[in-house]
């Protein structure tokens, strides 16, 4: 894999890892709004697991995101 691969790789899993942190945080704290629209698949219980072991791979991408942008910029 070349490196521009990685790097957009890390990008779009960082993304779909913030997406599903925003959407599982709003379905702790507004349920009733979150429930219906995930078809009942996010419940509260669910929405907060997910939310509490979803840190670790959102931590790791996005130190990930910022080692490789700073890997890619040239030094003075």
């Amino acid at each position: 894999m070349k490196d521009r691969d990685v790097k957009r790789l890390v990008i779009w899993l960082l993304g779909g890892v913030t997406i599903l942190f925003l959407v599982t945080g709003f379905g702790i704290t507004s349920q009733d709004l979150i429930t219906p629209l995930t078809l009942g698949v996010l419940s509260k219980s669910v929405s907060y697991q997910l939310h509490t072991y979803l840190w670790g791979p959102f931590l790791i991408l996005f130190l990930l995101h910022i080692y490789l942008a700073q890997k890619t910029r040239p030094r003075d």
